[in-house]
């Protein structure tokens, strides 16, 4: 199912290239930047659904996003991972789409729900027993108590009845018959997101589905979509060296906001989660007044609002508009530490609290971030050239998000030296720039960047329709034109304020990993793998080998050839970044052999 498999794998790659690692999904032709920067037309229909359209004509497809203003830190009290399960919920279809009859298939579901809830209660029951140290685990099958277990084995039988009414896939299905590529979604702490590119002919069948699932959604096979997201969480978080600890470090550094709980949730509350449950997340979050729809490509506006009105104007306005969150972080008031050992590279890490985006001192945490990153930054020039202490390109970054930011410098130690004293180092290097000269060139440097980075985005159809989505459900979309004047305007005295605001040293986070003692080394990577990493962000690294990991033991033969295949259908239309194709194009190599390893072993045993 796109759930378990699309959303999974591929996200990791694409989704991530495009948000995570700051770069567009690239289309086929570059369209030129307006001399004024990007101006979509903009409107707002009746019920409050928002439409950015921007029509470029090079290429006869369009890059289409719905964004919803949901994510992680909506999720209510006790059901974290909520918004993320309810993003797999979407793609199971509507009363139409991914069910052969839903008059006989809605009986199905309601049997299913009773009895859930009978399970959940002995769950409880369960969760007393653990409490009292009677049992250890809840989810250990070994240790359900015999009614849960007969329950269980009834459900299972349940499940495979409601089979006869499910239509697998049907969405992404009628997608890619139509010639739709990069179909995918992503939930993120302040949004969530489903997109796709069509050619240009097609973009009706986009008006139609969207508009259907907005409204119509089928908790469709729920509990087992859970299950998945359970496994998503072993592969991104649990099988990773680092994922756990990264996890418990988020926590520790934002106490109070909602952005230290996991986007995929914490295990005990995404168990509890019930199908009535995310019933209610969707009533509240998916409605036309808290969504922005966003084309970018071959399409004329006149007939896209045509579409828009007969498709969207039906839906009503959610009940109630959903409240921002108005939880703040506590400012620190004294530094915290972290440390761990796992399977990987000595690391450290340094985190600050910054700003939320359109912050007025935003900008001047990104020309920092510059002036420390690359290979003529900074931290490269002291870390690596002068002391020879780290490996790869020290990394560092403002995120600036809807609600809050941080500043983190992140870098792997080498192995004959310590991350303290790397973390020394580092502090040195911001006090230097706080305190110290910040040269012309230096600056201009940086703003010389900035304006390159700022006419390469703005040519990429599936670039910009991320960025747009993105600015305008956390702040403005008008952001895209703004944020490189505003970087450009800012000056080294703005730096030295900036830093000194920032940047104390008592109010520091940090994580230190060692690699473990005793322990495993960490897992070998095969040399073209470890080649093709060099240049990924070290935080994303993990991930993508257990995807490869994932890939090159899997026993699904189905999987490996429709994903090998969608991966190179994005590669062969021009659609991945230049610096992210070999990454992908070694996930569909490794996807072709276990597949022809597969097909050989069930010739030989036919």
């Amino acid at each position: 199912m796109i759930g378990r498999s699309l959303k999974r794998n591929t996200g990791i790659v694409l989704a991530a290239a495009a948000l995570t690692f700051g770069v567009g999904v690239n289309a086929r032709a570059e369209a030129p930047a307006h001399p004024s920067g990007i101006q979509p037309k903009v409107v707002t229909l009746k019920n409050g659904l928002k439409l950015l359209l921007v029509e470029r004509h090079e290429d006869p497809t369009v890059a289409a996003g719905m964004f919803y203003d949901v994510g992680a830190v909506n999720d209510p009290a006790g059901e974290s991972g909520i918004a993320h399960l309810f993003e797999h919920m979407l793609f199971k279809g509507t009363h139409i789409l991914g069910t052969t009859n839903y008059e006989q298939e809605l009986p199905q579901i309601r049997k299913e729900d009773a009895l859930r809830d009978e399970m959940n209660a002995e769950m409880d029951r369960m969760r007393v027993k653990k409490r009292l140290g009677e049992i250890d685990d809840v989810l250990d099958p070994a240790q359900w108590t015999p009614a849960y277990v007969e329950m269980n084995e009834r459900y299972s039988k349940m499940v495979e009845a409601h089979r006869k009414f499910v239509k697998n896939n049907e969405v992404f299905n009628l997608y890619t018959t139509n010639g739709g590529a990069m179909l995918n979604a992503g939930t993120m702490h302040d949004l969530t997101l489903y997109f796709v590119q069509l050619p240009a002919n097609k973009l009706e069948l986009f008006f139609w589905i969207e508009s259907d699932r907005m409204v119509n959604g089928v908790m469709r096979e729920f509990y087992v979509e859970r299950d998945n997201v359970r496994e998503e969480r072993r592969l991104r978080t649990e099988s990773t060296p680092t994922g756990k600890y990264d996890e418990s470090f988020e926590a520790l550094f934002w106490q109070a906001h909602p952005y230290g709980t996991p986007v995929l949730g914490w295990s005990s509350e995404v168990e509890s989660i019930t199908r009535d449950d995310v019933r209610k997340f969707y009533r509240e979050y998916y409605t036309p007044n808290n969504c922005v729809m966003v084309l970018v490509g071959d399409f004329d506006t006149d007939h896209v609002l045509s579409l828009a009105h007969e498709y969207f104007d039906r839906l009503q306005r959610g009940a109630v508009q959903p409240r921002p969150v108005i939880t703040e972080e506590l400012a620190p008031i004294a530094e915290r530490r972290f440390y761990a050992e796992a399977d990987t590279n000595p690391r450290v890490r340094i985190r600050f609290h910054s700003v939320a985006i359109g912050h007025k001192d935003e900008a001047t945490l990104d020309v920092i971030a510059a002036l420390l990153s690359g290979k003529t930054g900074r931290l490269y020039k002291r870390l690596v050239t002068e002391e020879e202490a780290a490996l790869g390109e020290p990394r560092a970054g403002n995120q600036s998000r809807k609600y809050a930011g941080h500043f983190e410098i992140n870098v792997t130690v080498k192995e004959n030296r310590t991350p303290e004293e790397v973390e020394q180092f580092i502090l040195e290097e911001l006090d230097k720039l706080q305190h110290g000269d910040i040269t012309d060139h230096e600056l201009q440097k940086v703003k010389n960047q900035v304006l390159s980075s700022s006419v390469r985005r703005l040519q990429s159809n599936f670039g910009l329709m991320f960025q747009l989505g993105l600015y305008d459900t956390w702040y403005d979309w008008q952001y895209i034109n703004d944020s490189p004047e505003r970087m450009l305007a800012v000056t080294a005295d703005d730096v030295h304020r900036v830093m000194a605001k920032y940047f104390d040293p008592k109010t520091r986070t940090v994580a230190i990993y060692r690699t473990k003692a005793g322990g495993a080394p960490p897992e070998p990577v095969n040399p073209e793998l470890a080649k093709l990493l060099e240049g990924v962000p070290a935080e994303a690294r993990g991930q993508i080998k257990a995807v490869v990991k994932k890939f090159s033991t899997s026993d699904d033969l189905t999987m490996l050839r429709q994903q090998g295949s969608l991966m190179q259908q994005a590669l062969d239309s021009g659609q991945v970044p230049e610096d992210r194709q070999p990454i992908l194009a070694y996930l569909v190599k490794i996807m072709n052999q276990r597949a022809d390893e597969l097909e050989a072993v069930k010739k030989e045993s036919d």
